[in-house]
């Protein structure tokens, strides 16, 4: 499937991206496109304007993603903390959880360190391996 998304991926719309690629739809192809463009016809759309799957009510994207598509992963529920705690904590300045401000640094320096938003998407899908793998590994060793 085609999804799209704003321009400039920040912190939850890379982990959205990863988590679509990574268990909702490993064949999808993404586009980028500004908030006042048309939705291309048969793209799903997450985080624009009118998009059903979009931040709202307090969740991110990813929570409303994990939520549409049953994904059931203890892994993917502890990132799916993260990423709520890292967007909560843009606005309020306090995270809850130690790996939240780590990664937001992460996740919204890609922007600074790439040339386009396929760039800025190819290295968050490293982070987010990486960060799926040490919290999988933690889960697995019982800390």
């Amino acid at each position: 499937m085609r999804w799209v998304t704003r321009h400039n991926p920040h912190v939850d719309r890379c982990a959205s991206i990863w988590l679509i690629k990574t268990f909702i739809d490993k064949d999808a192809v993404f586009g980028f496109i500004s908030r006042e463009d048309p939705i291309p016809e048969g793209a799903i759309p997450f985080t624009l304007p009118g998009a059903e799957i979009r931040p709202k009510d307090g969740k991110t994207t990813f929570d409303a993603l994990v939520e549409k598509y049953r994904v059931e992963d203890p892994v993917v529920a502890k990132i799916q903390e993260i990423i709520r705690d890292a967007e909560q904590a843009e606005e309020t300045g306090v995270y809850r959880l130690p790996e939240s401000a780590g990664v937001f640094a992460i996740l919204r320096g890609l922007d600074r360190t790439s040339k386009s938003d396929w760039e800025i998407m190819g290295k968050a899908m490293i982070v987010m391996d990486s960060l799926y793998a040490e919290l999988k590994h933690r889960l697995e060793e019982g800390s």
